[in-house]
């Protein structure tokens, strides 16, 4: 295969894909912007609480309330008393965007903390706090709440990998598969970003449940954690991701005859991977959002796939010239 030939079947595929997903991309952002232009992609925020955030109570309640601005799943419910202990709220409805909590037991006087950790559509868990008390306030007691800044390096890390994975990986196997005209320029590349997406996907999916119970990473061999992190809806995307890249490294290493297949396949589960969770995905009108997270899946993936098989095809010219 020359550069030359690889270069303007490139040119040539991409100029007539890259016109149509450009005006099906523009046309799909300008009617999701017409029909949902409050929706802000963004967690899911707290809007009120019962017993509201401060207040002084004359008795104990039998329920509290938290209401959010978009439907929410609790991870983990805790009320901590004035002596600092804490009890596990279990016992919960949820009503819309609203979570009731039974309140288990009678509560003494003094200042009460709500701690709340849920998890919305878009997979990402926020949490917080809620302070009461009843009868005379006393000392808060101590909630923490710090960032836990190694598990969050070890999430973002686990996402660059992956996504390194995705992109690089499987969009460089459909580059070589259908537009190297049986060159293989950038295959090793492709197959060590597939291999780094292959052991990130599982360890993010871990960092996720370790993420969504607000739990460190000692705890990441707990079945708990796993667990929690596969009923996330970034469970489907870690899922629907193995296969892209399964799919992608088969097109690499198995038969030539079947490249092309696996190929395609593994570049629509680039963009099912990233169209199942995350803030656009979730948001309204998801039968909108969604396509449009998965054309700009396809088309990261199919672009910068192809730089590297490009690059190392321009690279080597010298050397075959001579």
């Amino acid at each position: 295969m020359s550069v030359a030939s690889f270069r303007w079947t490139i040119c040539r595929f991409g100029n007539r894909a890259g016109r149509l997903a450009i005006g099906l991309l523009a046309a799909v952002m300008l009617l999701a912007v017409i029909a949902a232009p409050n929706q802000a992609f963004g967690h899911a925020a707290l809007v009120t609480t019962d017993p509201a955030d401060g207040a002084v109570l004359g008795q104990s309640p039998t329920q509290f309330s938290l209401t959010f601005s978009e439907p929410v799943s609790p991870l983990v419910l805790t009320l901590v008393r004035p002596d600092g202990t804490p009890l596990a709220l279990t016992a919960f409805r949820l009503s819309d965007q609203t979570v009731e909590i039974d309140n288990p037991q009678a509560l003494g006087a003094g200042t009460h903390v709500l701690s709340w950790r849920v998890i919305s559509a878009d997979g990402h868990p926020v949490g917080g706090s809620v302070l009461f008390s009843i009868g005379v306030p006393s000392a808060a007691p101590i909630v923490s709440e710090a960032v836990d800044w190694g598990l969050r390096s070890a999430i973002w890390t686990g996402k660059v990998l992956l996504y390194i994975g995705l992109f690089l990986g499987v969009g460089g196997a459909f580059a070589i598969a259908w537009l190297a005209k049986g060159g293989r320029s950038g295959q090793r590349f492709a197959i060590a970003a597939i291999l780094c997406g292959l052991v990130a996907a599982p360890l993010s999916l871990g960092f996720q449940g370790l993420d969504a119970l607000g739990a460190p990473l000692a705890d990441l061999a707990q079945p708990a954690v796993w667990q929690t992190g596969l009923g996330t809806s970034f469970g489907w995307t870690v899922l629907i991701s193995l296969m892209a890249l399964g799919l992608g490294l088969s097109s690499l290493v198995g038969p030539r005859a079947d490249a092309r297949l696996f190929a395609l396949a593994g570049l629509v589960c680039v963009g099912a991977a990233l169209a199942a969770s995350g803030h656009a995905s979730a948001a309204e009108p998801k039968w909108l959002t969604r396509p449009m997270v998965f054309l700009h899946g396809v088309g990261i993936a199919f672009w910068a796939g192809a730089l590297a098989p490009l690059g190392l095809a321009v690279w080597r010219q010298p050397a075959e010239a001579g």
